[in-house]
């Protein structure tokens, strides 16, 4: 096997000279890596180093590796290349060797692996069980890029396996890093290094998250998260799972990697201090201890007033009917038999309106089992999601709760019985729902053991403060040699905002929806080295945006799902019920 190659830029001076010693050092303790001042050098008989570091002389005015492509390396526009902001911090060396552990070039080296290894887990359990709101407020108030997978409904409804757990994040500490994806670059930024890695999402989430991480004792029963990757992706990442390719003017996904994190447990009523098992990770945990220890239990007061919002609509009423009917027509020709029409509302004003600030209005008016709050840089999502797109625990088992069927809720009791009578006995929400579980089936059966997939519930009805929703479960035992990347890729994006069959569905849409979905339709959640994930579909969600040249962007999209027999004008009704949570915290009506 040859070495691979990687030019040095921006090393001539002692301190370059010595980053470079120093991060061959650190490699040479993995793998084996030698400098040399001429790629055209052979290596010495007998000898074949691993990694080369060739130095070459550029103009990129900073320290800057990039790995020199091979004949056999596949094109995906400029080389994997790394920028180090301070190559004279003594952790530098190896910040820059795990990020060169990240580039698929190096994928195959052997003991790479184990730089990316993580550490094992430092446990703390505490009595105290504050407000979630006033702990996530305490401890990532100020941060940039920020967690919450927020269980807000566990006290009004709890159900177990579901809304026992919310997880608080941010990417501080050392080892922290945020990883974003567009154009075809996944861009992973750590305090010291930037790596630029060109190609498939999913391949570099294949190389991040992995399941080599022991099972910790000290966690509590059910909780599969062990830190690890969290945040959001995309609906446009559907162009590497046979969709199109869609340009989305926010990034196809966006993640923070943390080292340490705050775990509420509701059946319990306590809280776990997660942190890597280092002298840093268990400072953290005593000083976070007494933080919570004098948080109160009573819930955070809320600003007093939030700014006026007018929304338009990306389609008047009129469009969105037409879309229906040309929906139908597809479904009439036979190319497809489910077609999840989606469209968005939107509001563009100068006058900030604090994600944070919403979202703590959004928890309170509609809670929900995968509530979230996600913000990363000049992206924020606020969401009320009751929908589970996969959850896989560390050993293995799959599980997806597809939502299909919505009916409002009623002031009057009466009234709203027979709402939820209504979506029980509908032949046609409960076809809808049945489409969708057959497509999951599919999905998970291609990396599944066989004989493993089952429904374990079918058609039923969960009620929320603003819906009665109609919810399945299919399960599933993965494969041993398959990854668990594979499977979330199979299933992505989630059947419930697709339609089914699933490509043709969505060749379908890219007709007829006016505007790349983003965040919309995607999911949220967490990948953790142990393995285990746990991944909502962004739903009921309010996504933020802010441009230092155009202000603030707050789009919320909205849809359902058109079958042959859909009735045109509540399928209309139905967007609008969808919105009425979100648009009940702003006071805002829906543009006609």
């Amino acid at each position: 096997m040859e070495p691979v190659l990687v030019s040095t830029e921006g090393v001539e001076s002692l301190e370059g000279r010595a980053f470079v010693s120093a991060l061959v050092q650190v490699l040479n303790s993995f793998c084996t890596a030698r400098t040399q001042t001429d790629r055209d050098v052979l290596h010495a008989p007998g000898e074949c180093p691993d990694v080369v570091f060739v130095t070459c002389r550029g103009n990129a005015g900073h320290c800057m590796l990039r790995i020199i492509p091979g004949p056999q390396d596949s094109p995906f526009g400029a080389p994997a290349e790394i920028t180090v902001l301070d190559p004279s911090h003594p952790e530098a060396p190896l910040h820059a060797a795990e990020a060169l552990a990240q580039l698929p070039a190096l994928a195959a080296v052997r003991g790479f692996g184990q730089l990316s290894a993580s550490p094992s887990l430092h446990c703390v359990s505490l009595a105290a069980y504050p407000d979630p709101e006033a702990a996530f407020h305490e401890f990532y108030g100020l941060s940039s890029h920020r967690v919450w997978l927020d269980s807000s409904n566990a006290i009004t409804d709890a159900v177990a396996g579901r809304n026992r757990y919310s997880i608080m994040a941010d990417d501080s500490g050392s080892r922290g890093m945020r990883a974003q994806h567009a154009n075809g670059v996944t861009t992973v930024e750590s305090k010291l290094v930037v790596a630029r890695i060109p190609g498939p999402f999913f391949s570099w989430l294949e190389r991040n998250w992995s399941s080599n991480q022991a099972p910790d004792p000290a966690l509590p029963p059910g909780l599969g998260f062990a830190l690890g990757w969290l945040g959001y992706l995309g609906y446009e990442l559907k162009r590497e799972c046979g969709g199109n390719a869609v340009e989305s003017p926010l990034p196809d996904a966006s993640l923070i990697r943390c080292s340490r994190a705050v775990v509420f447990d509701h059946e319990a009523r306590c809280v776990y201090l997660l942190a890597e098992a280092s002298a840093e990770g268990r400072q953290w945990c005593r000083n976070a201890a007494r933080r919570i220890r004098r948080l109160t239990s009573a819930p955070r007061s809320l600003s007093s007033r939030l700014p006026a919002v007018q929304f338009s609509a990306a389609d008047t009423a009129e469009s969105y009917l037409q879309k229906i009917a040309a929906s139908q027509n597809e479904i009439v020709q036979g190319n497809s038999y489910e077609v999840c029409l989606t469209t968005q509302i939107f509001s563009n004003f100068h006058e900030s309106l604090d994600p944070w600030d919403f979202y703590g209005r959004l928890r309170r008016a509609s809670p929900a089992p995968f509530a979230s709050f996600v913000q990363l840089g000049a992206v924020a999502i606020a969401s009320s999601s009751p929908e589970r797109f996969l959850s896989i625990t560390a050993g293995g088992h799959v599980r997806a709760e597809p939502i299909k069927g919505t009916r409002r809720r009623d002031t009057s009791p009466l009234a709203d019985r027979q709402l939820k009578h209504d979506l029980t006995t509908s032949t046609k929400d409960r076809a809808e729902n049945i489409m969708i579980v057959d497509l999951m089936r599919n999905d998970l059966s291609r990396h599944a053991e066989p004989g493993t997939v089952s429904v374990t519930r079918l058609c039923d009805v969960e009620t929320y403060t603003t819906v009665h929703q109609l919810v399945s479960t299919i399960e599933a035992t993965i494969a041993g040699d398959r990854s668990r990347t594979a499977v979330v890729a199979a299933a992505y994006p989630p059947g419930s905002m697709t339609g089914a069959p699933k490509i043709s569905s969505m060749d379908i849409l890219d007709e007829l929806e006016s505007q790349p979905r983003g965040p919309y339709s995607g999911v949220v959640g967490y990948f953790s080295p142990n393995g285990a994930a746990d991944l909502s579909v962004t739903i009921r969600s309010a996504v933020f945006q802010n441009s230092p040249a155009d202000g603030q962007r707050l789009s919320v999209g909205i849809g359902g799902a058109i079958t042959a027999d859909s009735d045109p004008d509540d399928e209309l009704a139905e967007i609008r019920t969808k919105a009425t949570a979100i648009l009940g915290v702003l006071g805002a009506a829906f543009p006609v």
